[in-house]
């Protein structure tokens, strides 16, 4: 561990402009075991994808030196395997392993490029246990007991004891070289359904000889593995660990148990820190609450954080949903926790304590939790980014921008996200921007996502988009549905054509029938419907489920028909068990792998995989499909414009990330 005094004293960096307000309890130093904290933010483990050989790649290395400079106190590094098993869904796709030496010189390097910025840095190793889904080589997954979790059923393996033992020094050995590296500390992951969870848990753990039975046996595990830690890097070297204080399932742990298991393992270990998470990986339900999507209530394991906090004498951490920083102050005032865990907040905004610092709270890109680029990347065995920032995992080749050389004329047509996007970068190079919005507001088809039950919290990234933009120096000209003559008057030397897609809905027989509309329709309250509603799903992600949501609050009878293998099939997981909830407590009645293929006198016609078709008894059907590409603007100023782009739904109807970036890149590219 590196000294104080060898850290980069970053404490200094924006204290002098401490914002007033209550920040700062957040913004000031922390003692954990024999080392400060500059302030009381941090960047907590999560998968990235980014370790493509199982070591600290410079990809990471770059990835968290952008949160290091902007100013986070604290960075802990994704669950890192001590053993061959892989973590989680990402496995062999970046998973970061700590099984021998090689680990080394990527620690060295990342603990000195993050000193030199002020920033401390603990490492999280792990043994996923029977939540390791995709072990490249067929092994099973390891377990106390031979029981599967709900998302994949498959038996793992049960441990014996020799197993056991073993893995017990391979954390020993793993701890010892994160402290040759050069890291600040070790945490130790008893959360998510991993290993030292499932022997805890009464729901995981079924044996019969000294590691279970009875919670002392149950408990043999995990004290097991922290004196081993504990002895293999001495006395003065950080030593914590990340535990879910409450597993979240009927026939597992609760929180009293938690706060009591809290104060055993500080006592064992010598604990320098606990960081409390809760719930279990293992199971659909629990995930989705530790994991709190954008429809979940904000920072809901602060008061579990704070029943273990009056139990330890150690400082406490918290995650989960700390959005912002009047949130996060709040609760380091409150004394529910010594200091916040920041994770999404940080994959969108990598500058955000330093934000806080000179009070530029406008300025900061709010996570919506959405989780589309980052879990939901993941889950399609992708490697992370933001919805919104792009340039999340590209630090290393998206450099900070710069303002160009020469300052050029840029057009364009279309206040959607990737236009917006597109002038915020090009202002931000120095170009003068014009963009053209033809609706009175900027913000494009997001703005009708806003309307739905859950999906409000979009608007933040629009709104930031066009503040962001404007406040760079971009002219937004609104309520104008630019011609090509409007376009070369501005003389542009590049124009960007971001014009969306035309709402255009599927062909079906009956189409042109009056109780046919679209879900931009019906979102934009150009719809009058009746009682009975069919909605038609051509998309597989969210437009159809949250048209039915929004529908069946304001009192109708819904049908959600679909072509996927099942209603929101490409819904990232953590959203996709609270939405189906939310669905059929409010009575949606859910048809996949159907499609609607007409409507007359009788209702809406269906057929389904067998290709018989069925009527569904309806007063109106809605449509909900990604539209077609509008391209006509950019074929007419084709040759007449030296640079000339189409970005977004205008080049191909697809997701607001790729919408972004295309703005970003496109603009980046200019000279």
């Amino acid at each position: 561990m590196a000294s104080d005094a060898m850290v980069r004293d970053g404490s200094a960096r924006g204290r002098e402009g401490v914002p007033s307000g209550g920040f700062e309890t957040l913004l000031s130093p922390l003692r954990v075991g024999g080392a400060t904290l500059r302030n009381r933010v941090i960047f907590g483990p999560h998968g990235t994808g980014f370790a493509t050989d199982g070591t600290v790649a410079d990809r990471l290395i770059a990835y968290h030196r952008e949160r290091a400079r902007g100013g986070v106190g604290l960075i802990v590094i994704e669950a890192t395997s001590i053993d061959d098993t892989p973590i989680g869904i990402s496995s062999s796709l970046g998973t970061l392993r700590n099984v021998d030496d090689a680990v080394l010189p990527g620690y060295r390097k990342l603990a000195s490029v993050l000193h030199d910025e002020g920033t401390r840095v603990f490492c999280l190793l792990s043994h996923s246990g029977r939540v390791n889904t995709m072990a490249p080589n067929g092994a099973p997954a390891k377990a106390p007991s031979p029981l599967p979790m709900d998302r994949t059923m498959d038996i793992p393996h049960e441990l014996e004891v020799v197993e056991i033992e073993t893995i017990v020094r391979q954390f020993a050995a793993a701890a010892r070289r994160c402290k040759e590296g050069g890291l600040d500390g070790v945490s130790l992951s008893f959360a998510h359904g991993n290993l030292a969870q499932s022997f805890i848990s009464p729901a995981s753990n079924h044996r019969t000889d000294a590691y279970g039975g009875s919670e002392e046996k149950r408990l043999r595990y995990p004290r097991e593995v922290l004196q081993a830690c504990r002895e293999a890097v001495g006395p003065d070297f950080i030593l914590g660990i990340r535990f879910s204080a409450d597993e979240l399932v009927a026939d597992g742990y609760h929180l009293e148990d938690g706060v009591r298991y809290a104060k055993l393992f500080q006592e064992w270990g010598k604990l320098d820190f606990i960081d409390v998470s809760a719930g279990t990986n293992a199971s659909m339900w629990s995930r989705a609450k530790h994991y709190p999507t954008i429809a979940e209530p904000y920072a809901p394991l602060v008061p579990m954080a704070r029943a273990v906090k009056e139990a330890v004498p150690v400082p406490v951490f918290v995650v989960g949903k700390i959005d912002d920083p009047a949130r996060a102050a709040a609760v380091v005032n409150s004394g529910d926790a010594d200091a916040v865990v920041m994770v999404r907040a940080q994959i969108a905004e990598p500058e955000l304590v330093g934000k806080i610092m000179r009070g530029a709270f406008d300025d900061i890109r709010e996570c919506i939790y959405c989780n589309e680029s980052c879990f939901g990347r993941q889950q399609r065995f992708g490697d992370i980014t933001c919805v919104y920032n792009q340039r999340t995992g590209r630090e290393g080749v998206w450099p900070p921008l710069k303002r160009s050389g020469r300052a050029r004329n840029v057009t364009i047509v279309g206040g959607g996200p990737a236009g917006l996007e597109a002038a915020r970068v090009a202002a931000r190079k120095g170009h003068n921007v014009v963009l053209f919005e033809k609706a009175p507001v900027t913000g494009g088809q997001i703005r009708l996502a806003a309307n739905t039950p859950t999906r409000g919290g979009y608007l933040k990234i629009v709104d930031w988009l066009d503040r962001q933009a404007r406040r760079a120096g971009a002219e937004i000209r609104v309520g104008v549905a630019a011609t090509a003559a409007d376009v070369m008057a501005t003389e542009p030397d590049a124009v960007f054509v971001a014009t969306g897609s035309a709402d255009v809905g599927p062909e079906i027989v009956g189409r042109e029938r009056a109780n046919v509309h679209t879900g931009r329709q019906v979102l934009a309250g150009e719809a009058r419907l009746g009682r009975r509603i069919v909605v038609g799903d051509w998309d597989g992600r969210h437009q159809g489920t949250s048209v039915a949501e929004h529908l069946a609050e304001l009192g109708h009878e819904v049908d959600l028909v679909s072509t996927a293998f099942f209603i929101g099939q490409d819904v990232d997981l953590l959203t996709w068990r609270p939405l189906y909830e939310r669905l059929l407590k409010l009575g949606v009645r859910m048809h996949p792998l159907h499609e609607v293929v007409g409507v007359d006198d009788a209702g809406v016609r269906v057929k389904g995989l067998d290709h018989v078709v069925r009527t569904l008894a309806a007063d109106d059907v809605v449509l909900c499909s990604r539209g077609v590409a509008e391209r006509s603007l950019y074929h007419e100023l084709e040759g007449h414009v030296r640079t000339l782009r189409a970005i977004g739904d205008c080049w191909a109807p697809r997701q607001l990330e790729q919408a972004i970036y295309e703005g970003a890149k496109n603009a980046r590219e200019l000279d």
